[in-house]
């Protein structure tokens, strides 16, 4: 070791790399580093700094002290307002609206005992905005237990609306599909089915609920060398025991229709059972590139559709290209009885093992005999051939003027349980028709 690094036994304030210094694994012992930091020093001014701002919530600034006080890497920071600057909409969404943004002063990083000032990173980096502007979404949980949120939190000032600063990701599922579907080898596919699972499996275990799963909320970066994937906002809830068998019904839900599972939209509580019912749903996109029931109107009609066993149909095509376990599977997903579904547990683990296997082309059993032989058929599908095929599917199933992939708010059918024989007989309007413009 050099003499130099022998020097900074101790910092200038006089504590030790033997301190400990913060309660996550990484940060235990006090780092001393030859350029003037300290994770001591450094956690100590964060906290004389607590008392200079304020997010006007005392649980959000509980949490982001918290989090600055007891992690070396993971600190959420109070992000004033002004320091986005190029702010751009991308998309609305569930929870309000996603914009990018750059963050013109960064954020702070580490205290420099030599220059006695901080050392900020990010600076001129871009982030992703997302402005939670549906009350349905209670911010404070969410940040309590939404892993992504990669930087920290801002509030608009015009809006009064709180704002999760976070990396900014290329596209949705959906759109990453529509733009690569040809080009996705089953490695992909397998790969961006295990990080989904294993999410579901890490909120499970919590017992948490996601609620809102569906391909619009798995935001991607791709390279075609490294996947990157993570679940956006849900709207988390803990389950509550054993509700499946609660006499207590809802009037209401929120979410996309066809992800929804049929407990829910006859107005049960939605549980760990009905995320792996919408599972099935991303299953689905990611082999035929179609969202479910997309030429059909997002109505009452629909929901009665699913409570009776209809289920997304897989072009006569494209079951040559699919393995027949990964159809059971799927269909699996979307059993009507939430107890036949598959767990989170079950799925991480099988696809997780699945995604070993194809990286180093082990073809040791069924499953992965049929993987190889529908990789095959597709591949020996010419391009010609593919896009006849695709634009004859993409025809039949043009998206309906009256579909939504936007969570909204659903009246379940026991909600509407003395309407339903009017609204079957035109005698009165469908609420959960979607008004074309």
């Amino acid at each position: 070791m050099s003499r130099g690094m022998e020097d900074l036994k101790y910092c200038p304030a006089g504590h030790s790399s033997e301190d400990f210094a913060y309660s996550d694994y990484f940060g235990r012992e006090n780092s001393i580093l030859p350029g003037g930091i300290c994770d001591l020093c450094t956690k100590e001014h964060f906290i004389q700094e607590f008392k200079n701002w304020s997010s006007g919530n005392v649980n959000i600034d509980k949490i982001i002290q918290e989090s600055q006080i007891n992690f070396k890497y993971d600190k959420l920071h109070w992000i004033p307002y002004d320091n986005f600057q190029n702010i751009q909409r991308i998309a609305d969404c569930d929870y309000g609206s996603m914009y990018s943004a750059k963050l013109e002063n960064g954020i702070k990083e580490n205290w420099n005992f030599i220059k006695q000032d901080w050392r900020y990173r990010l600076k001129g980096f871009k982030v992703a905005l997302k402005e939670i502007k549906d009350s349905r979404f209670d911010i404070v949980r969410v940040i309590n237990n939404y892993d992504c949120i990669d930087y920290g939190i801002s509030k608009n000032p015009t809006t009064k609306n709180y704002i999760i600063v976070m990396y900014l990701f290329d596209c949705g599922l959906h759109d990453f599909l529509n733009k690569n579907f040809w080009d996705l080898e089953w490695q992909s596919k397998v790969d961006i089915l295990s990080l989904t699972a294993s999410f579901l499996l890490l909120s499970h275990e919590k017992n948490l609920v996601h609620c809102n799963l569906y391909s619009g909320n798995i935001l991607m970066n791709y390279n075609f060398d490294l996947l990157d994937l993570v679940i956006d906002l849900g709207l988390y809830k803990l389950e509550n025991g054993l509700i499946l068998d609660s006499d207590h019904k809802y009037n209401e839900t929120y979410g996309s229709i066809p992800y929804i599972p049929p407990e829910v939209l006859r107005g049960n509580e939605f549980t760990r059972k009905g995320d792996i019912f919408s599972f099935g749903g991303i299953m689905y996109e990611l082999v035929t590139a179609q969202r479910p029931f997309a030429d059909q109107a997002h109505d009452t009609y629909l929901m009665i559709d699913i409570c009776n066993g209809v289920r997304p149909k897989i072009p006569d095509f494209m079951l040559n290209w699919i393995p027949e376990w990964y159809l059971d599977l799927m269909y699996r997903c979307w059993s009507d009885d939430p107890f036949e579904r598959p767990t989170a547990n079950e799925l991480a683990g099988l696809f997780c093992g699945i995604s070993n296997k194809l990286s180093f082309n082990i073809v040791d059993n069924n499953v992965m005999q049929q993987l190889q032989i529908a990789g095959e058929n597709q591949k020996n599908t010419s391009m010609s051939q593919k896009q006849e095929l695709f634009e004859l599917f993409s025809h039949s199933s043009k998206l309906h003027p009256q579909s939504c992939y936007i969570s909204r708010c659903i009246h379940t059918l026991h909600g509407l349980h003395d309407l339903l024989e009017e609204i079957k007989s035109g005698k009165s309007s469908d609420p959960n028709i979607l008004l074309s413009n």
